[in-house]
């Protein structure tokens, strides 16, 4: 055994050794070990099977001038693996503290189980540097992992604290654009994390994302407003050129199922994905953009996957099933073309334009598409406001029937008539009736106590209380929670659930499908007694941009003096059918509602749908 003096002179020399030379690609090459619980590849790393990732790797190397590094990719192109060999080649060459930071606590957990500890256990160079962690007084617990000469500390975006704890030499900030807008009111969680390595000029900092929301999405402002906007050339085999190859102008296919091509940008030959190897490998990052010097920014869609992987007929058949349907949509162009959705037709809709859809059926009656009922009720000081909706299959909808019931909230004879309504047995176009399945009540005003009573005296009728939710990222429709409680703070038995409804992304839902043009999946009827006032009120919002802390954020803005009634009940309507698609099957949610309907329509002395025995309670 080597005596103290011999230890420390080891030590001290070694500290006199200048940093590594290789870099993160070369390390990972000879060193890292990947495990079948991360990677459906498991076995030694070969950049050479992602070679897009050997640049944006090298320019987190100790011997790159970089300083930041912004990867913007689609889904499962490897970017979480450039953190972990960066990580594994900083344990190794380059030892300091090193702060890890994931979207919440819970994501940091998993990434620790699925990969961290994968890859400090299965890498040989690095189990001998960081202890067991079943070891005592190891210095590796899940969220905290020392190694000779560092540390790395592994937290969540939502924890104000874990950002704010030390410096850091190293910041991995993954998965950004999920980051809530700010932690614990104190400030936005990027900022704050890369504030943690100023105070070391050599510092490096690595942020990755899928995109998310144009105007809320911090991984495209890093790429577009700071970085050098590096596009990969892929090699065409057919002529040598090396070109960006995008989806809409390159990708092409003659039949629905059939082959997807790439069409050559320089010479128009058609290319089989079959040459990806060869393309990938001949390929170059090239700069679209000065940026601010210090930041290089890498943007790679999905199709530039490695063959094996994610095959061009999956893209196009995603596409075709997403093109008509805007969150579906808004998924694809996130997770594959890696750009952040913009729907333009958010500032093209307008009442004028959807006055000529008006009509084709009357008001208060069901066209034969209608499969489902779904109502809302808005709460106002003078009044209630009342709308109820048709759905049908792809969610198409018809307007049924909107009413505006004057007087005073606080009065039993009000609510009396909002019940009248629901209990309507509503004609259905060709025969039968059909009835209300679920009615949704805003309790979010002056009236909350009022609006509670009713839920709970309807509630085995599907009426249910809701209110809108001021958090932009929030649900569709939350999971409910239960609001009465007695003295002792236990929830009374049958009190009233309340539903929390993410309003910002479902107005964005109404306003992308009243641009739908054709009868169909997600289009919009209006019945013939629709009035300009309802479309207006219908289509008055507009999305605005903001700065938060800083952080620039899309707001819905109601010009002054405009009633938005139409809009939020349609708001109410549709968490209603997030509702009921919860009650069902969802793959099969529609021909089990037109079956158990035609099943009411045949029975003698139907009441329509659905009759008490199938209601469902909140």
């Amino acid at each position: 055994m080597a005596d103290t003096a011999t230890v420390y002179r080891q030590a001290f020399n070694k500290g006199l050794m200048p940093p590594a030379s290789m870099t993160v690609s070369e390390w990972a090459d000879e060193h890292r070990i990947l495990s079948g619980k991360g990677s459906a590849e498991k076995g030694p790393w070969r950049t050479e099977r992602t070679p897009y990732l050997r640049e944006p790797m090298d320019c987190l190397s100790y011997g790159s001038t970089t300083r930041r590094v912004v990867l913007m990719f689609g889904s499962q192109m490897g970017k979480t693996e450039v953190v972990m060999n960066w990580l594994g080649s900083i344990i190794h060459l380059w030892p300091g503290p090193v702060l890890l930071v994931q979207p919440t606590l819970d994501m940091a957990k998993r990434l620790n189980r699925q990969r961290l500890e994968p890859l400090l256990r299965e890498t040989p160079v690095l189990s001998e540097l960081i202890a067991p962690a079943r070891s005592r007084d190891s210095g590796n617990t899940m969220f905290l992992k020392e190694f000779q000469g560092g540390l790395f500390v592994l937290t969540g975006a939502n924890s104000s604290s874990g950002l704010q704890s030390m410096p850091a030499a190293y910041l991995a900030a993954d998965e950004v654009s999920s980051y809530p807008l700010e932690a614990d009111d104190k400030g936005d969680p990027l900022e704050n994390a890369e504030a943690r390595t100023r105070t070391f000029p050599m510092g490096k900092v690595l942020i990755t994302s899928t995109p998310g929301t144009r105007g809320a999405c911090r991984i495209t402002e890093e790429f577009e407003r700071r970085s050098d906007q590096r596009r990969f050339a892929a090699a065409m085999p057919c002529c040598g050129a090396r070109e960006v190859l995008r989806w809409r102008e390159h990708m092409v296919w003659d039949k629905p199922d059939g082959e997807v091509w790439c069409q050559c940008p320089a010479c128009g030959e058609r290319v089989a994905q079959h040459h990806k190897t060869s393309m990938l490998s001949g390929a170059e990052w090239r700069t679209h953009a000065k940026g601010d010097g210090q930041t290089a920014g890498f943007h790679l869609p999905s199709w530039y996957a490695p063959a094996g992987w994610t095959p061009w007929e999956q893209i196009r058949d995603e596409f075709l099933r997403a093109k008509s349907d805007p969150l579906l949509l808004k998924g694809w162009v996130n997770k594959h073309a890696a750009e952040a959705w913009e729907d333009e037709s958010l500032a093209k809709v307008s009442a004028d334009g959807l006055m000529a859809r008006v009509g084709g059926y009357g008001h208060g009656t069901c066209p034969a598409g209608t499969l489902a009922l779904l109502m809302a009720v808005d709460t106002q000081d003078t009044w209630l406001e009342v709308t109820v909706w048709g759905y049908g299959r792809g969610d198409e909808a018809w307007r049924i029937w909107h009413q505006k019931i004057e007087g005073d909230p606080g009065q039993d004879h009000v609510w009396e008539q909002v019940t009248t309504i629901r209990e309507v047995a509503w004609p259905r176009e060709g025969g039968g009736t059909m009835k209300v399945m679920h009615c949704a009540v805003d309790t979010g005003g002056h009236y909350t106590n009022e609006g509670y009573e009713y839920c709970r005296q309807h509630a085995k009728d599907g009426v249910v209380a809701i209110k809108g939710s001021s958090q932009r990222n929030a649900p569709v429709l939350g999971k409910g929670t239960k609001q009465d409680v007695n003295f002792r703070g236990r929830v009374v038995k049958n009190g009233v659930t309340l539903y929390m409804v993410g309003t910002h992304a479902l107005k964005r839902t109404i306003y992308s499908r009243l641009k739908v043009e054709e009868p169909g999946a997600g289009y919009i009827h209006f019945d013939d007694a629709t009035t300009d006032d309802y479309l207006q009120g219908l289509t008055c919002e507009r999305l605005q941009p903001r700065y938060v802390k800083g952080f620039q954020v899309l707001e819905w803005v109601k010009p002054s003096g405009a009633r938005n009634e139409p809009l939020d009940l349609k708001v109410y309507c549709l968490a209603m059918l997030e509702l009921l698609k919860r009650r069902y099957n969802r793959s099969t949610m529609w021909d089990q509602l037109e079956a158990q309907l035609s099943r009411e329509l045949e029975a003698p002395g139907s009441g329509g749908l659905l009759s008490k025995s199938k209601r469902f309670s909140s």
